[in-house]
């Protein structure tokens, strides 16, 4: 099996880097959607939404932090 050349490690850390801002994003929304869910001035309609975003970013963010480029 041969060893991964330079340039295809930078690609796999910034694939990585790119999952982890992303996951962060996807939790931080999360998070915040659960906190401001008593707030008079947003939708209550819109909450699931905002969760299902959130929860596709962190898969999203999730799998980007495992993958690997052969």
């Amino acid at each position: 099996m041969a060893t991964p050349d330079a340039s295809t490690r930078r690609v796999d850390a910034l694939t990585r880097l790119v999952g982890i801002v992303v996951l962060a994003f996807g939790l931080a929304m999360i998070y915040y959607t659960y906190i401001n869910t008593s707030v008079p001035g947003q939708a209550p309609t819109l909450v699931p939404v905002f969760y299902m975003v959130g929860a596709l970013l962190s898969v999203a963010g999730g799998i980007a932090m495992f993958a690997k480029f052969k």
